[in-house]
């Protein structure tokens, strides 16, 4: 089920919040031949820029910071740029006092982009 899909099941409402700074371009941080084409399909195909979305909706009546991962995406796997979303999706949470729910479908950590793909979990784990 795609990202949009899914949040649409689940919420009343939903307003994205969209990281400054287009997409990534190239072959990203170690120059992983063919990554920007790779990257560039994935948005073809899905509409989406990263495998992550993140804004604030409401949930069952209450409000709430949401992240949904498009499995579309590259699988959903955990890139810098997704690692960006996720901790502003926390920060957000964390500055409104809201509560997070995450709607995950993920393939894990993106290995075109090496070790700063497997950094994104201990950020992710530190955001939250």
């Amino acid at each position: 089920m795609p990202a949009r899909d899914a949040i649409a099941a689940v919420t009343e409402d939903f307003t994205e919040h969209r990281p400054a700074g287009g997409p990534e371009t190239g072959d990203g941080p170690i120059g992983w031949a063919g990554y920007g084409e790779s990257r560039a399909r994935a948005a073809a195909r899905t509409g989406e820029e990263e495998s992550v979305l993140h804004g604030t909706a409401r949930v069952a009546g209450r409000s709430c910071v949401l992240v949904a991962f498009e499995f579309g995406f590259l699988g959903g796997s955990l890139g810098r740029r997704a690692g960006d979303r996720l901790e502003a999706a926390y920060a957000l949470a964390t500055e409104r006092r809201l509560p997070l729910v995450s709607l995950v479908a993920t393939g894990g950590s993106r290995m075109q982009e090496g070790m700063i793909a497997l950094t994104q979990l201990q950020r992710v784990a530190g955001a939250s």
